[in-house]
């Protein structure tokens, strides 16, 4: 009887999943039977075929936003920086009509729609952002694969006659997106010494990484030869009562890292990839009231004024430890200062008890 039943179950289940292979769609079962006509292809090897197909599909469809920037051959005057005038909203209109014309007749209905987000002095930088209503092209990097398709189509456009307007050579950027991975001492947290009302230098590796759509320029790659030196990023080092800089009410102390010995100072981040900066020189200073107010040490990095990328998401842009009253201090904590003072003054009490009885 036992028996009987596991045969009806697996009967079952066979059935089942009969069923199940007779929903999978016509073009699913021709793609499977074409991969497994091809001798030099293993049923492994189309099942894996058909999964990354899959997954390609669903990112394909997903809505995409891409930043950019474009220089337009006009004079800048302050009402620019006003969207509420008239001059601000005839421009915009004037370029969202061009993109709209660029774009529609490139893509039909995938374009969504431009968004202009303000314009900048130097002739008239534009920064934009262009909404897909799904991926223009099909690519397992779809939002790399978005922003080539988006500069490509620009470049185009651009060397064909954009509208009414002239555009700067070699001005559109598209937008990246810098963050900081992580920071530490070059010396554990045990060896390093903290001392209040003075200024502690430490040295300091930052790694960063770019999550954006398009490689962040390096200094060299921004056209211009004669700030081939200069840096491409900006370090500032805070110390905060938050771990969140965007806090308006936080309490912080700022100041100017020492790049002057920092590696990769003027290189770029490819897409995806990571860029450690090593040897940088932190200052850090903490009044001695002060210092159980303070909680956090946390590290800024920006574009340069020499830079030329565009960085989408300015709210990753900074990393905090645990410090100083934080009793999860990891480093620099001001318990350890108090500590030594506490020592120093308990030793110093019974002599000085036994001086004044003499």
């Amino acid at each position: 009887m036992e028996f009987v039943k596991q045969l009806l179950c697996f009967s079952l289940v066979l059935l089942m999943s009969f069923g199940h292979v007779t929903l999978q769609t016509t073009d699913t079962a021709t793609d499977m039977e074409e991969l497994l006509a091809t001798d030099e292809v293993t049923t492994a090897d189309a099942a894996t075929d058909l999964l990354a197909t899959a997954s390609m599909v669903t990112a394909y469809s997903a809505t995409v936003t891409v930043k950019a920037s474009l220089g337009l051959n006009e004079v800048f005057t302050s009402d620019l920086n006003d969207p509420t005038t008239s001059a601000y909203q005839t421009l915009e209109t004037d370029f969202i009509s061009t993109m709209d014309d660029v774009f529609q007749t490139a893509y039909g209905a995938t374009y969504n729609k431009t968004v202009v987000e303000g314009f900048r002095a130097g002739s008239v930088y534009v920064d934009f952002r262009v909404v897909f209503n799904e991926a223009p092209v099909a690519s397992d990097d779809y939002v790399e694969a978005t922003t080539t398709a988006l500069t490509d189509t620009l470049t185009a456009a651009i060397s064909d006659g954009f509208g009414d307007f002239t555009v700067i050579a070699g001005s559109l950027v598209a937008a990246t997106d810098l963050s900081v991975s992580s920071f530490s001492f070059a010396e554990a947290a045990a060896d390093i010494d903290f001392d209040l009302n003075v200024d502690n230098i430490y040295t300091v590796s930052i790694t960063l990484a770019n999550g954006g759509g398009a490689s962040l320029k390096s200094i060299a790659a921004d056209g211009d030869s004669g700030n081939n030196n200069a840096d491409n990023f900006a370090i500032t080092f805070i110390v905060s009562d938050s771990n969140d800089l965007s806090d308006s009410t936080a309490l912080t102390i700022e100041s100017d890292a020492d790049v002057s010995e920092a590696t990769n100072m003027q290189a770029g981040i490819a897409v995806s990839s990571t860029l450690v900066l090593q040897d940088v020189y932190a200052l850090v200073n903490v009044p001695k009231a002060d210092c159980g107010l303070y909680k956090h040490l946390c590290v800024k990095v920006e574009g340069s004024t020499d830079s030329v990328f565009i960085d989408e998401d300015s709210t990753n842009d900074y990393k905090c430890i645990a410090a100083f009253a934080n009793n999860d201090a990891e480093y620099l904590p001001c318990s350890g200062c108090m500590t030594r003072v506490s020592f120093i003054v308990l030793l110093l009490v019974p002599l000085v008890s036994y001086y004044l009885t003499l």
